[in-house]
């Protein structure tokens, strides 16, 4: 039997609730602390906000069209991205579904 898994990233993905931000100035480095779960994870500033923009109501694909507008880069490389920041997300239990 495989120990690997599927994870299933939420259409209309959501942050956890009980976080605490916590940002390394001049590093562009962001510390999300779960103070229930005893949980943290560190975060790239684009990482960041991939996952400040989980809100419950915005879908993946809007995400990615974000950061590629935002990065100038193209969507399929975005999408590509935002996609596996928010897998690991998912995966660690930082992302809920709606």
């Amino acid at each position: 039997m495989s120990d690997l898994y599927e994870i299933i990233v939420p259409d209309l993905p959501q942050q956890i609730q009980g976080l605490v931000c916590e940002e390394i100035e001049g590093e562009n480095t962001y510390f999300y602390i779960h103070q229930e779960q005893g949980t943290t994870i560190t975060l790239n500033a684009t990482a960041s906000a991939i996952f400040d923009m989980c809100d419950g109501q915005t879908t993946i694909e809007a995400i990615a069209q974000v950061i590629a507008d935002t990065l100038d880069v193209n969507f399929d490389e975005a999408s590509r991205d935002t996609h596996m920041v928010l897998e690991e997300l998912t995966g660690f239990g930082f992302i809920t579904a709606q």
